[in-house]
């Protein structure tokens, strides 16, 4: 095989193949030799840039988790309950447009935790802007004065477990989601809302 590419090019668009092959096919598919067929080059050139097959894995749900702290850090709503409504709703939207990296960044593939420090970094970035939207409403008023420890345990269970059931498909119907994403956000108020916000569903 021979290669066009420049060093500096062959990360970047080995890292976009193999998101497009796990797109296409899953992380089954995803290997440095079927990536190498795909780029057109040897497998020895794509060693200069991961490792292994891990390291590989790694770099994608490192990336998938920094695209996903960007959609949350999209969010922009006024009020801070209806900011973390909107970031349970973003959150169940990635998963849904990306079943199969959503798969490899939570799967726990890629255990023990610190062997890939730049993915465990990304991923506390993304939970961060989780557990920044639990403290901002609380000091809106909102939560009743739960920990915050608990409450953004329980936000990301909740939303979590939604969104692996919508991309298994235990739920029916996709376009439910942005109203169960709302939903489950109101679990969170024990006592129930403020009246203004019982509209949302």
């Amino acid at each position: 095989m021979s290669s066009t590419y420049h060093h500096g090019d062959l990360y970047r668009q080995a890292l976009e193949q193999a998101q497009a092959l796990l797109h296409e096919e899953g992380a089954a598919a995803v290997t440095l030799r079927a990536l190498a067929r795909r780029l057109r080059v040897t497998a020895p050139a794509l060693y200069r840039h991961f490792r292994n097959r891990d390291s590989l894995l790694a770099a994608l749900a490192e990336h998938g988790f920094l695209e996903l702290r960007r959609q949350l850090l999209a969010v922009r709503r006024d009020d801070a309950l209806e900011r973390l409504t909107g970031i349970g709703q973003a959150y169940i939207a990635f998963a849904q447009a990306q079943p199969n990296l959503y798969r490899l960044m939570f799967g726990g593939q890629l255990l023990p935790r610190g062997a890939h420090p730049d993915l465990d970094a990304a991923g506390l970035g993304a939970f961060a802007v989780l557990q920044q939207s639990i403290d901002d409403a609380l000091d809106a008023g909102y939560l009743n004065g739960q920990p915050a420890g608990p409450l953004t345990a329980a936000a990301w269970s909740l939303v979590h477990g939604f969104a692996e059931l919508t991309i298994d498909g235990h739920l029916p119907d996709e376009q439910q989601a942005p109203g169960l994403a709302a939903l489950v956000t109101r679990l969170l108020l024990p006592g129930g809302p403020p009246s203004h916000h019982d509209n949302t569903l």
